[in-house]
């Protein structure tokens, strides 16, 4: 009786040092791939894009080329069946744009259906499903147009373009 009563602790010790260890395996073998760019929604901070959703960054004209993962990854944010639906979207939603963890800016999806004026950054056009032939996010200052922007225009942030020229991928 002695033997079984020290038994069941040293079994449950072992129990939960097993579990343990199968959870840490599952977090790191199945842990989210670092980033080193991001864009973020501010409210939930859900990644909405990284640079592994990316095949090229304009610096010129701050337009972002997807690749196929990043077509699948914004179309995601698409969940009207047939008509667009503003609010099953990313339109409106505020988000941040990070490099390596640091905020550069924030700024907020939009579209050019919508009649809102937004004098900082916004990147167009959240309503609309990409392909192939159709892979390009602009984030723009100002909308409807630059001369609605207020203040200084974040976009040309050197910590920005390092990051893709390094990456290789700035255009």
């Amino acid at each position: 009786m002695v033997y079984k009563m020290c038994a069941k602790p040293k079994i449950s010790l072992l129990l939960i040092t097993s579990l343990l260890l199968s959870f840490v395996s599952l977090l790191a073998c199945c842990g989210s791939e670092e980033v080193g760019f991001g864009i973020y929604l501010i409210d939930s901070g859900e990644l909405v894009l990284s640079e592994h959703h990316i095949e090229a960054y304009y610096g010129d004209t701050h337009t972002i080329e997807l690749n196929e993962e990043g077509i699948r990854k914004w179309n995601s944010y698409m969940t009207w069946e047939t008509i667009p639906k503003l609010a099953d979207s990313l339109y409106s939603r505020d988000f941040v744009l990070k490099i390596e963890g640091k905020e550069i800016y924030r700024g907020k999806f939009s579209s050019m259906v919508s009649s809102t004026i937004y004098p900082g950054v916004v990147i167009m056009d959240a309503i609309i499903e990409l392909d192939n032939d159709n892979n390009t996010i602009r984030i723009e200052f100002g909308y409807p147009g630059p001369a609605f922007g207020t203040g200084e225009d974040p976009r040309n942030a050197p910590e920005v373009i390092d990051f893709f020229e390094k990456q290789g991928l700035l255009r």
